[in-house]
């Protein structure tokens, strides 16, 4: 054992101890244990406080939803008159079945003494832009009752456990009111099936909500609507009875409702007499009511641009907007070489007769080689039709319409260029479903190799085989017809290079009259 005499200090100041024996024992070893003990207690430390950080965090303390109260006039007599729901235009079938749920609220002693119990949650299903929100909205608005909204995305967080305790606090704040509306819109982002999604946080999310839809009382006050438009991606234990109980389907506006739209958003404007609410509607089959919203608006902003007197708003006005909305933007400053455009023209031109030619398609009513939107170096635009269903004979002279282009330029140049990539992505789309969805194909026959398992795996190769020699006719045959119209073909591209943009009118007055929906293709 050393005896230590006393401290000395070296040149840099550090101290050293005289041990007995005559060696000295440097203090600088006592010094670096000391620092590492020191770090170690403090980093220690460090993840006991961020440890009780993380469990007393409660991410939802301060959480707002969008919470709209329609209360404005709590002691007015109960209305069945629902105005605001009168306004909402279209959807009648819709409202018919919305009312009943309106009137149960307002009248639930009627249905009580039928032991009538109110759906627990209701499903709002269709294409973006029909008016999912607005009916509901609207709903809220006739009944006087608060109207709690959410977004499904707004439920997943970063945290583990935020969209379970958001689910809790967003049911326990409407359990709290007398009255409420709960709307989660683009529910799949939460409700997606189970088993298919690593994300364990959303299936946690998804659990609790399911909890919380089994423990409120059937005869509550509290309706849940939920909208989506992507139904089949939905796990079967959210849309199971006792639930989401109720599916309500919402369309694209027909004919008579977009009249009625533009009519409702042209209100108080001046159009020309070229212009009618029939001939708008007719023009854009296929568009919401969102859309056509978008139409009024831009068609306004051109004729603000044009310094056109105030609301008159002109053809040309309005046209430029359904092609913004249906088809994208004009980019002139894409230049394209002369070669390019001459190319593009003989392209598009082999769209438009094809067109023309086959009896089972929607005609082109506008044919541009004016570049648009993000990729579109022309456009060859069909007549918008209001179609449910699709007949064989329709879809395969779609695929023809669609491969007009490239067998034009195959024609003219003698080989292919990437212009055609997004025909050929459609017409793959249209051949795959043609074979496998909709059992069109005589070989195959009505099968769906997705749903037959292993066996559907092993037969895929020769679906493969029939849709490439499928594809490999109508292109031959495209080829033919146009063959037969190549002086047409030329013609219209060259008027197509003068003019950038012609009709359908124009069109017929380039190719024989006797040519019009002369070709009636059938598969041999």
């Amino acid at each position: 054992m050393y005896e230590i005499n006393r401290v000395y200090y070296d040149e840099n100041g550090y101290p050293y101890y005289n041990v007995s024996n005559g060696t000295n024992l440097n203090y600088d070893i006592i010094k670096d244990k000391n620092t590492i003990l020191i770090f170690t207690l403090s980093f220690y430390i460090f993840l006991l406080w961020c440890l009780y950080k993380l469990i007393s965090y409660q991410p939802d303390n301060n959480y707002n939803y969008n919470i709209s109260s329609y209360t404005k006039y709590l002691n007015k007599p109960k209305s069945t008159s629902y105005e605001n729901l009168k306004r909402v235009i279209g959807l009648e079938t819709v409202k018919s079945e919305i009312k009943y749920y309106m009137d149960f609220i307002n009248n639930k002693s009627k249905y009580i003494k039928w032991n009538v119990k109110l759906p627990k949650g209701i499903m709002l299903i269709g294409p973006p832009g029909t008016g999912k929100t607005l009916l509901v909205k609207s709903m809220a608005k006739d009944l006087d009752i608060p109207f709690i909204s959410m977004a499904g995305s707004e439920f997943v967080e970063v945290y583990v456990g935020v969209g379970a305790s958001r689910v809790r606090k967003l049911f326990r704040d409407a359990k709290a009111k007398k009255k409420c509306i709960i709307f989660i819109d683009e529910i799949d982002a939460i409700g997606g099936k189970r088993g298919h999604d690593t994300n364990s946080e959303r299936a946690s999310t998804l659990n609790q909500l399911l909890v919380e839809m089994d423990g409120f009382d059937d005869l509550s006050n509290i309706l849940i609507f939920g909208a989506t438009n992507l139904e089949k991606n939905l796990d079967t234990a959210l849309m199971r009875s006792g639930r989401f109980d109720k599916k309500i389907f919402f369309d694209p506006p027909n004919l008579e409702e977009r009249k009625q739209l533009f009519e409702l958003y042209l209100e108080n404007v001046n159009l020309e007499e070229t212009l009618s609410l029939d001939n708008l509607g007719m023009r854009t089959a296929g568009l919401t009511g969102a859309d056509i919203a978008n139409i009024v608006n831009q068609s306004k902003i051109n004729a603000i641009q044009d310094e056109r007197e105030e609301n008159n708003i002109s053809e040309k006005n309005i046209q430029i907007a359904i092609d913004e909305v249906m088809i994208g933007r004009e980019k002139r400053e894409r230049m394209l070489s002369p070669l390019e455009r001459e190319r593009v023209a003989h392209h598009e031109a082999g769209h438009a007769i094809m067109g023309f030619l086959l009896k089972d398609c929607s005609p082109p009513i506008k044919v541009s080689i004016i570049p648009r939107g993000q990729f579109a170096l022309g456009f060859s635009q069909p007549k918008p039709e209001d179609r449910k269903l699709y007949t064989e004979d329709f879809i395969l002279s779609q695929i023809l319409v669609l491969l007009g282009g490239r067998v034009a330029e195959k024609i003219i140049y003698d080989d292919y260029s990437t212009g055609a990539s997004d025909d050929i992505e459609k017409a793959s789309n249209l051949i795959y479903r043609y074979c496998v969805e909709w059992g069109m194909n005589k070989n195959l026959g009505p099968l769906n190799i997705e749903h037959l398992g292993k066996v559907g795996k092993e037969i895929s190769d020769s679906v493969y085989k029939e849709c490439q020699d499928l594809i490999k006719k109508i292109e031959e045959m495209t080829e033919k017809y146009l063959l037969e119209n190549e002086k047409s073909l030329k013609r219209i591209a060259k008027d197509l290079l003068k003019n950038e943009t012609i009709t359908y009118k124009r069109i017929k007055q380039l190719m024989p009259k006797k040519k019009e929906n002369s070709v009636k293709f059938k598969l041999n």
